[in-house]
């Protein structure tokens, strides 16, 4: 293994991924006193909630998230929403980016579950304020401000580009080809997708060892553009779930995520233009390559935005 470029991907990821943003935004606020304070008031009212007696459906999704670590919980929602929410943001959007900490199987239960969660700290407490609108229901907005240094990462953070060198073999269906990062599910979607049974982690394995190149004339010659088309439903759900994520982005997202990806585009031109993709299944078993950036299933330009590392001539001899 080359130690130098191993060395080089562990500082993308830890430079870029947003896996490490939450931890870092826990430690900030957990070295004021006031906000420990506060946190412990969020506690404990979590923790009388819980064990209250509910009616039988909404006690059924309350059991299954009573074994969780509640002081644990209660600094993720403080720092998700002092990363997310500085200005108000719909309840409902929130608990769904927070909803994947309850480890609830059905993911409409879990957002709910998140909202009442996300309501019942905030009621003893002053970590975020929840303000109610006729029209368009519960807001959600942060009472805090995180250090510089940890604003300063959590806005060059996104999705981690592909990998500078061969990835790692992965071993079980919560496994990584990416050095820092574990835990998540190889199979898309929420956790009711998740299962243990074999999904062919070999084609994977196969597949992330494939070494690719950006091609730099069309970089240099062709602009990337916003696919404007006009999807049908059909044609939206055969998508992949970045596909999906870019399609509905507005135009200031989209402006910004097209900034985000020449930067990665110079990063990986400047690390010697070494590109490798991870992938992961679906649940009926169809696998995609990761990334938002660089996809070789991606639209035009993204496929041909990907060249092979290693070029031969096709001719077909010795093939049969």
């Amino acid at each position: 293994m080359n130690r130098h470029r191993y060395k080089l991907q562990q500082e993308i990821e830890e430079r870029f991924s947003k896996k490490f943003i939450l931890t870092k935004a826990i430690e900030d606020i957990q070295s004021d006193n006031d906000c420990v304070d506060e946190i412990n008031k969020g506690i404990k009212s979590l923790t009388s909630w819980l064990n209250q007696d509910h009616e039988v459906s909404k006690e059924l999704r309350i059991f299954a998230i009573r074994d969780l670590d509640s002081p644990l919980l209660v600094s993720q929602i403080t720092a998700m929403i002092a990363l997310e929410c500085q200005y108000p943001m719909k309840l409902v959007n929130i608990a769904a980016m927070l909803a994947k900490f309850l480890n609830m199987q059905d993911k409409v239960e879990a957002i709910q579950t998140m909202a009442e969660v996300i309501a019942v700290v905030a009621d003893k407490c002053n970590l975020y304020t929840l303000t109610q609108t006729n029209r368009d229901g519960w807001f959600v907005q942060s009472d805090i401000t995180l250090s510089e240094e940890v604003t300063r990462f959590a806005f060059n953070a996104f999705y981690l580009p592909p990998m500078i060198m061969k990835p790692r073999t992965v071993r079980h269906n919560r496994d990584s080809g990416y050095i820092t990062q574990r835990g998540e599910s190889l199979i898309l979607g929420f956790y009711e997708n998740h299962h243990g049974d074999n999904i062919c982690l070999d084609v994977i394995n196969t597949l992330s060892k494939t070494e690719y190149e950006l091609d730099i004339d069309l970089l240099c010659s062709v602009e990337l553009q916003r696919n404007t088309e006009v999807l049908s439903d059909y044609e939206y759900d055969e998508l992949s779930q970045q596909r999906k994520d870019i399609y509905d982005m507005s135009e200031d997202v989209w402006q910004a995520h097209k900034t985000e990806s020449y930067k990665i585009y110079t990063l990986l031109y400047y690390y010697g233009n070494s590109v490798y993709m991870t992938h992961k299944y679906d649940k009926r078993g169809r696998i995609y390559a990761q990334g938002y950036h660089c996809n070789t299933q991606g639209d035009s330009f993204h496929k041909a935005l990907i060249n092979l590392k290693t070029k031969e001539i096709v001719n077909g001899l010795g093939t049969w």
